[in-house]
């Protein structure tokens, strides 16, 4: 296959081992650099669009949160991501890979594909849960949103163990 650059988006759900495995064994048959990658999402940023408690909308109430909390927030999970990253990263180089890894905030299909096109990545391994088609049109899908938008090949591992059915 003659894959040099494998990026790996990972995240916190039980498939990720899974799939940081199985992007493992490609780097390492394919003597390929392994990029890790994890897309954070801002919640402190999203705005409720209502008012908390009892009032009702009768009195005005700032409901977003201050500003040095929303900063404590996001190092904290800054610093957690990059500690996660770096067991990832300790893992690979273990088995003599040659690994970098990156966190962004974004949307998560959007910033791999582009993070994949910045790095010149041949391969981007990333898992994909089979949500139902109702959760589906409301969340997205970001293995569908790579696969229509990278500009390099695609492996999507499948959960089988999906909530598809429950």
């Amino acid at each position: 296959m003659n894959f040099k650059r494998i990026l790996v988006a990972i995240n916190h759900s039980p498939l990720t081992s899974i799939v940081f495995d199985r992007a493992l064994n490609l780097a390492q048959q394919e003597q390929a650099k392994l990029m890790i990658l994890h897309c954070l999402v801002d919640f402190t940023a999203i705005d409720p669009g209502f008012e908390s408690g009892g009032t009702f909308g009768l009195y005005p109430i700032n409901t977003g949160l201050s500003p040095s909390f929303r900063a404590e927030t996001l190092q904290l999970e800054i610093e957690q991501a990059k500690a996660w990253l770096q067991e990832y990263c300790h893992q690979a180089t273990a088995r003599n890979i040659s690994t970098e890894y990156q966190h962004h905030f974004g949307e998560p299909g959007a910033t791999i594909s582009s993070v994949a096109q910045e790095w010149n990545a041949d391969l981007i391994v990333l898992g994909r849960h089979d949500h139902s088609a109702i959760a589906e049109f409301f969340v997205g899908s970001v293995s569908n949103h790579v696969v229509d938008h990278a500009n390099c090949s695609v492996l999507v591992i499948k959960d089988t163990n999906s909530d598809k059915d429950k």
